[in-house]
């Protein structure tokens, strides 16, 4: 008996339909298996079919091992699934990045709550237009970087050029909003502590935030100044070698170091009067 073809026209190329059919597709082949067992010259009569059935539903031990196998993948394919329709902000994970490895380090304070805060003034930094803008590239990117799986290969998504150019954008002209620092460190530290009781899904909607994901605790000066030391890193001197420095100069109009030069004396500062190395 030949293993009927799959249709690939017809497939649900979701990650959670590519995993499950995967399951049906074995439980398939196993109860085929099963007939072409029972079956003589090529033929099998109903009873053989249906006792072939019945050990498969009555908990053939190596199939039994299988079917667990494929179950706790088909299950763990929906949980992936899950996570991956949060990270729908694609943007806000490539600048997220540098600094990632400081959230929830209780010797650093920062906290994820925090990220809505920060998103919500890097939005205002940038202009709504443009801001929609660069999550749209930027999701376009990642569409692009999306496996058969229906996951993202985020190393892929990191490692594209467009993608350095997207957070380049953004922490250039994040930059160039703190030409005078104290002003803008001062608004930026109110907006980072302002509690809102709501948060932004689009255009005209928004969804009440519970109270325990409200930010809570100061953000203070000090928090700022490892937020930002680790956040503009990859602007530092050294991230560039001359072709992408000289890429870098015919965007922005400007060497890394005439841009970030005087943003990273004032950050130094700031971790100098809070004993920050």
């Amino acid at each position: 008996m030949s293993e009927p073809k799959e249709n690939t026209a017809a497939h649900d190329d979701t990650i959670e339909g590519v995993h499950c059919r995967s399951m049906a597709v074995q439980t398939l082949k196993a109860f085929l298996a099963a007939l072409e067992r029972h079956a003589t010259g090529g033929m099998i009569s109903l009873d053989n079919a249906r006792r072939a059935a019945a050990a498969l539903i009555g908990g053939d031990p190596t199939m039994a091992t299988a079917f667990a196998r494929s179950e706790a993948h088909c299950e763990a394919s929906f949980a992936l699934a899950n996570v991956e329709r949060q990270r729908h902000d694609h943007l806000a994970r490539l600048v997220t990045r540098p600094f990632a490895h400081l959230l929830d380090d209780p010797a650093v304070g920062l906290e994820r709550r925090h990220l809505g805060q920060l998103f919500a003034a890097m939005r205002m930094m940038l202009g709504d237009e443009i801001h929609v803008e660069l999550k749209g590239r930027a999701a376009i990117i990642a569409d692009e970087h999306r496996g058969p799986d229906g996951l993202v290969d985020w190393d892929a998504f990191y490692g594209d050029d467009r993608s350095r150019e997207l957070l380049e954008t953004v922490l250039v002209t994040m930059a160039k909003s703190f030409r005078r620092f104290e002003p803008r460190k001062d608004w930026f530290l109110i907006m980072m502590n302002s509690t809102p009781s709501s948060v932004s899904v689009g255009s005209n909607a928004f969804v009440p935030l519970k109270p325990e994901d409200r930010v809570k605790g100061q953000f203070t000066e000090g928090h700022l100044a490892r937020l930002f030391d680790a956040m503009f890193e990859p602007m530092r001197p050294n991230h560039f070698d001359a072709a992408s420095r000289a890429a870098f100069a015919q965007r922005f109009g400007a060497t890394p170091e005439a841009l970030f030069g005087p943003f990273f004396v004032e950050i130094r500062a700031m971790s100098g009067r809070h004993g920050i190395s």
